[in-house]
This record gives structure tokens, sequence and C-alpha cells, in this order.
């Protein structure tokens, strides 16, 4: 399933009629005939509201195969009649000449419209659609209240409920609260957010029978479920721990010692073979009583690359520090590396004064930022521009960013894929540690590393999700004890 957000709406439909040479009116003829099958059976009477744009048109046209069809319909449409679009023309003048019933609204028309609306089965928003940019003023917020005022009434939204962001998901202001929307193309980036759905309803997805570009233009998809569990691989009855991957982690220092327990730990959990975990005494000491299956190193002032020798993967970053031996530690990781490389917390920030070095390693690496962390990698402006830049960054520098926040992005510049477990009762100290350790597991178990980063990714926020479910937050460590049962129901379902 693809994702869209506001420009990609519009990129889509842009090349679809320049470089394609699709008429527009076909758009929306398609467009109108992938609406009717969701709504056809809803009922007789039927009042739409159309806007001045494409939107509108998309409606105007609805209406017509509506009428076609012997149903009830009556089209009130608002907006400057000289900014009409095109299509709108083309449209309004096909209904007027199959006598549909058209109402060019002004406030004195709004009684004319609740007393219509009352009586309807359905009642359809084909104001706005992802053009909108600012809240509804003037008669279109009046049909928004009036609209959210109605009982025993169907509201169905096309492409995106008026008055809501189409990135975000979050209100302009007024906002039709539909039963449902029947979006085009993808869901909209704006259905990522949970608490959107309160004014979309249920969500029908609708491809438009033109050139499928959802790929050529790198839409992200969503991780699906069935994506995981063809994925992730079961347990060999002849496996043994040399084959479930040898990781080493180069990880935590005195100060912050729960962070390489943490990785070290999921790391096992998620079904690495052999775990070490190269760090300062005190996270050796500690090691010992919280996770005695990892091995250990003790961190000498200066990193000897053998340490690299027979190893499947490294993690090297979560809780190492700041300092002059941390940020040396991280340039001769990259320039010795001898295998797949994740790279999360504090070595992030130095790998940001170190750029160059990334393009430098050969081996697959593996980016972990949170958003602050990906800004100093990468700067932005906002989040609409950072969904840009990461897959910008990922390409240009041949790594795979693991974007932490709602909605992880995990792109290699190619392919871009959102995962949507996980929620807002995760934001504790300690699970992007959890994270990067699944990852690295992932890796060493013999992954390719993108897949290894979705499957991470993923699991990690089943694992919150089921503790989120009846818990204010998630703790790490609980989140790490849930890994091999979640796992493990992944592979048996539906067997």
């Amino acid at each position: 399933m693809y994702i869209m957000s506001k420009k990609n709406c519009s990129n889509i439909d842009k090349q679809t009629i320049d470089e394609y040479n699709m008429p527009g009116i076909i758009l929306m003829e398609n467009a109108a005939e992938q609406i009717f099958r969701n709504i056809r059976t809803l009922g007789n009477r039927y009042i739409i509201f159309c806007g001045n744009g494409n939107n509108g048109a998309d409606g105007l046209s609805l209406g017509i195969k509506l009428h076609l069809r012997a149903r009830n319909v009556k089209l009130y449409c608002f907006g400057n009649p000289d900014k009409l679009s095109r299509a709108n023309n083309y449209y309004i003048d096909q209904a007027q000449e199959m006598e549909v019933p058209i109402t060019f609204m002004d406030e004195e028309d709004i009684s004319l419209f609740v007393r219509d609306a009352k009586k309807a089965d359905v009642v359809v928003d084909a104001m706005f659609g992802f053009g909108l940019n600012s809240e509804v003023r003037g008669i279109a917020k009046i049909l928004v209240n009036e609209i959210n005022n109605l009982y025993d009434v169907d509201i169905i939204a096309i492409d995106i409920p008026t008055g809501l962001d189409p990135d975000t998901g979050i209100p302009y202001g007024s906002v039709v609260c539909a039963s449902k929307t029947v979006t085009l193309t993808a869901i909209k980036q704006a259905f990522l957010n949970d608490e959107c759905h309160m004014y979309t309803g249920e969500i029908a997805i609708e491809l438009l029978d033109v050139k499928d570009l959802r790929h050529e233009l790198k839409l992200a998809k969503l991780v699906s479920p069935s994506w995981i569990k063809y994925h992730l691989k079961p347990r060999s009855y002849y496996g043994h721990k040399g084959i479930y991957g040898k990781v080493l982690q180069i990880t935590g220092c005195d100060h912050y010692r729960g962070a390489a327990l943490l990785a070290s730990r999921a790391a096992v959990f998620s079904g690495s073979g052999i775990v070490c975990v190269c760090s300062s005494d005190k996270v050796i000491d500690a090691l010992a009583s919280t996770t005695p299956e990892c091995t250990s190193l003790l961190r000498e002032e200066i990193l000897d690359v053998n340490v690299f020798e027979n190893r499947d993967a490294v993690l090297i970053g979560s809780g190492l520090g700041l300092n002059e031996q941390s940020e040396r530690y991280v340039i001769d990781t990259l320039k010795n590396v001898k295998c797949p490389l994740v790279i999360d917390g504090d070595a992030l920030t130095i790998v940001s004064k170190h750029l160059d070095l990334l393009k430098s390693c050969s081996m697959p690496i593996i980016l972990t930022p949170h958003h602050g962390e990906f800004k100093r990698l990468c700067f932005y402006n906002d989040e609409l521009e950072m969904v840009e830049k990461v897959s910008q960054f990922a390409s240009e520098y041949g790594v795979i960013v693991v974007l932490k926040g709602p909605n992880t992005i995990i792109t290699d510049g190619n392919e871009v894929y959102r995962n949507i477990t996980a929620n807002k009762a995760m934001a504790t100290a300690g699970m992007g540690d959890v994270l990067a350790g699944i990852i690295t597991s992932f890796v060493g178990q013999g992954y390719l590393p993108k897949d290894a980063a979705i499957l991470g990714t993923y699991l990690h926020g089943s694992c919150g999700d089921i503790i989120g479910d009846n818990s204010y937050t998630v703790i790490p460590s609980k989140l790490i004890n849930l890994i091999p049962k979640v796992m493990h129901e992944i592979i048996n379902e539906q067997k």
C-alpha cells in the first residue's frame, strides 16, 4: 500500500496529464467511476457539494453518473464562478444539459441546503480535496458546520475531508466529519495520524485506470503484516548459535551504561547467536547480571581493528558518549569494519562531522537517527521537507536510514517504507537503543540490511503496541521481554 503527500498528489496529476497525454477530464471520469462503486448501495437520495477546483469536478462527474443510474441527485456549487476550473465548466454544462438539479450557492441558499440534506441518504463532500492549504472560511465554513450537524446521513468525503491537512492529519480549523473517505491512488500521508480518523471515518482506496506512477515517483509504502510474515525466517531444526550471527556492539560508557545493556539484551532476545559487547569496565560488570548470555571486551583507549574479524554485524553508538576516544572509535570503525554496520545515538552526532566517511565505507551502513539527530546529519526546515530530505540523504551517501518517530521512515534512497506499528507511549529513554539492538541482530542473522531495518522497526513497534494498549508508558526493558513471543506468533500465524 502506497502513501502520498500533497506534493505527490500534484506531481502524479501533472505527470499523468502532461507527460502521458491523459486529459484531465478522463482522470475525473475514472475517479468518479471508482467513487460511485463505493457509494452506489448507500441510498437513492444524494446531495453533492462541489468547490470550483478539480475535487469539485470529481463531485460533478459523480453526480452525473448517479443521475444516469436513476438516483435522486442535487448538486450544490459554491465559489467564484469566474475561477472555475476547465473541468468544472465542462461538467456543469453536462449537468445542465441532462437537467441534473444544480444550485449555485450563496448564503441565502443555506436553508435550502439544510432542508435537502436532512432528507438525503448520502451527502458527498467534494469541496476542496488536497488543494486546501488554510482554514475554510465564509460559506464553505458554514457548509462544513451544517454537514456535521446532520444525523442519520452518510457523509462521504472525496479524497480527503474538507479542512484536514493532507500531510499532517491536523485540522486547519473546521473539518467535515465523514463516515467514509474514498481516497484515490494511495492513502494520504495525513491518514497515518491515528487522530485524524475521527474525521475520515472508514477509508477506502481506489486506483484509477491510468498509468501507475506510484513506484516511478518513489511513493512510500506501508510496511504490512504480510510483508513481515513473508520475510521473517523460522528457526532451523539443525540451527546452532554459529548460524544466527556473531554481533559486536561498541556501546555504552560509565555515564550511559543502560544504553549498552538494553541494546545487547534486545539483540539476544531477537535471536542473535553470539553478542559481544565492547565497552567500559562498569558496563561489563553490569552485563553479567542483566544479560549473562553476552560476551564482552574491555574497550581500550585505541581500537584494535582485529575486533572486527569473524563478525556478522556491528553496532556502534548507543550510549558511547561524546569525547575524543569515542570520535576516534567511530572514525576507525568506519575505516576498518568488515561487515554491515549500524550507527546509533552518539555515533550519529560524531558521524555528522565526518559525512564523507559514509561514502568511503565499503560495507552496508544503517543509520538510526531520531528527528533531532537527523537534522544534524541533514538540515531541513520542517517535517514535510524532512520526508524528502531523508530519501535524498540515503541516496547521496549510499546508506539506509531509519528515521525514528511517528510512522518511522525506512529508506535506502530508492524505496521508502513507513512503519505504522508503535505508539506515543513508547517515547521513553532507551527505546532507540532497543531498536538498534534488534536491527543489528537481524543484520547479523543474515537478513539484507534494508529488510533487517524494516523487520526490526515493525517488531519493535508491535511489542510496544501490545504493552501500550494497557499502559501509559512503555518501558524498554519490558518491551524486550515480548520480542521472542511476538516473533513466534508472526512465524506461526495461520500455519
